[in-house]
């Protein structure tokens, strides 16, 4: 009777298995971690638990991503430096709790499907720099209503399609620097009533829309340095009276009377602001435009 209690007593007692670490990889618990960074995979390896809250899957050599990929749930994927070249739309669809995905330094990406970040709506941050993305599609950034932080500089983009950012309404953060854009058009901002940094430096802008910046009201970070610009309207920096901070160096600004509402705004904002060295007209080459 009594070796009978004993065994009921370790089947009742005994502690839960611990759950299972994939191969190759390293699991801890607290938050529930799995990294399995710089293993040389090719594919998302598979018996990464179901509840893990953190997958570190960079420097590896997966290629590509695919529905059925990801077999857990997790609240953080990163994915940066692998060797990934298509992203199949819906690949992260059951993904529904993820909060930040870092795609960065995947230089053979180079474009991407429409629906490719499907189901995503909690996701904050998406890391895309360093694909060699040339374009992006007008549906990429579709109901990812949560996004506050998007990284998509030093990438090869040359256009900007209207409304691409339209859903993206509690974005905060939008890095386009290091890109081959040249125009601003009207819409190209259109819906990101909550941004406050905007960096677009390092590009081929040529061309500002009037009215590109009109629903930026709450922005207050501005980088256009390095960029091609000979002039910006008065209404495009009229709808930014919140910014604190404007850098606009290293443009061929032309100040002659285009040059006009420009000189205004400085003179009637307290602003951070880079020097604005004239280029022309040649008696002023070399003048700094806000003291004109």
């Amino acid at each position: 009777g009594l070796s009978l209690w004993l065994v009921v007593w370790l089947v009742v007692v005994k502690p839960a298995p611990v759950q299972s670490c994939p191969h190759l990889c390293v699991c801890y618990p607290n938050p529930m971690t799995v990294s399995c960074q710089a293993q040389n995979f090719t594919l998302v390896p598979t018996g990464i638990p179901y509840d893990s809250q953190r997958v570190f899957l960079q420097n590896n050599r997966i290629t590509e991503l695919r529905v059925g990929s990801f077999g857990f749930g997790t609240q953080v994927l990163w994915l940066f430096s692998n060797n990934i070249t298509w992203i199949e739309a819906g690949a992260f669809s059951e993904l529904r709790d993820l909060e930040e995905l870092d795609l960065g330094d995947n230089p053979h990406l180079r474009r991407l499907e429409g629906g490719a970040f499907r189901g995503l709506e909690k996701l904050q941050s998406l890391h895309m720099h360093r694909c060699r993305l040339a374009a992006l599609p007008h549906d990429i950034f579709h109901k990812l209503y949560s996004l506050q932080y998007l990284y998509l500089q030093e990438n090869q983009l040359h256009f900007l399609q209207d409304d691409l950012f339209a859903d993206l309404i509690n974005l905060s953060q939008l890095f386009l620097h290091g890109n081959r854009i040249r125009t601003l058009s009207e819409n190209v901002f259109r819906g990101l009533v909550n941004l406050d940094r905007l960096l677009v430096h390092d590009n081929r802008v040529r061309q500002v829309n009037r009215r590109a910046f009109r629903d930026l009201g709450r922005l207050t970070m501005l980088f256009l340095f390095n960029n091609s610009l000979a002039e910006l309207p008065g209404q495009a920096m009229r709808d930014v009276e919140s910014i604190q901070f404007l850098r606009l160096n290293n443009n061929p600004w032309a100040c002659g009377c285009e040059a006009r509402p420009l000189w205004e705004f400085f003179r009637s904002n307290r602003v951070s602001s880079s020097e604005l060295l004239c280029a022309s007209p040649s008696a002023r080459r070399g003048l700094d435009l806000r003291f004109l």
